[in-house]
């Protein structure tokens, strides 16, 4: 009985001390977070550094999101409260076993660029990945919901998106991802179409469209 009692002790030990490092590690990254939004503000012509500045803050925030995320399992569970309040954006799959981050980088204007961070959970491991880097042009899109769906005894995520271009035009896609070969595919093919099995599905809203013009934005 003793036994018993002693594990259950030394499991809640090591459960505040988890969180503990946690709270930690959540301070760290929405102190790297605010950054951002810190150096956009900057707009004072005698602040000619901002943009760098702005580059620079998105880089070290992707690099240590990227840190924390690839060494401890648990970021695929972990709340981050203060950094969504923020406005960092995460979407979880059911399984709990793939995640995406993603932030508006602030570096546009009515077009929005994102950057986004993949975690995902192979054979009790956590990796992680971040973006090759985009053509300055492209703005990227965030991921805001992640479905689970199985076929053929095979897990998909169906992960749902939207790119902002501009204040009334935006992308809305739904694209496949799995895990395979232990490595995250982002080109998994499910969805079926007349031309054949595809990765992604998209469409556009224009809100200055004709047909939209007498809707309620």
């Amino acid at each position: 009985m003793k036994n018993v009692i002693y594990l259950f002790a030394f499991l809640a030990i090591v459960n505040i001390a988890q969180g503990q490092d946690f709270s930690k590690i959540e301070n760290q990254l929405k102190n790297a977070f605010q950054k951002i939004e810190y150096w956009s503000s900057y707009e004072q012509s005698s602040k000619r550094d901002s943009p760098d500045s702005l580059f620079d803050a998105n880089e070290k925030f992707e690099k240590l999101l990227f840190q924390y995320a690839s060494s401890n399992l648990q970021t695929l569970k972990y709340g981050f409260e203060s950094l969504k309040e923020k406005g960092l954006i995460i979407a979880t799959s059911q399984d709990k076993k793939f995640r995406i981050y993603s932030w508006d980088t602030r570096r546009g204007g009515t077009m929005h660029f994102f950057k986004n961070v993949y975690l995902y959970e192979n054979n009790g491991k956590v990796y992680a990945e971040t973006e090759p880097a985009a053509d300055e042009l492209d703005p990227k899109n965030f991921y805001y919901q992640i479905n689970d769906i199985e076929s053929e005894n095979k897990k998909f995520y169906l992960a749902q998106s939207k790119a902002i271009l501009a204040s009334l035009l935006s992308y809305h896609t739904i694209k496949i991802f799995a895990i395979e070969n232990n490595k995250l595919n982002h080109e998994a093919k499910l969805i079926k179409t007349k031309t054949g099995i595809r990765n992604q599905l998209g469409y556009e809203v224009d809100l200055t469209a004709a047909s939209n013009k007498d809707n309620d934005v």
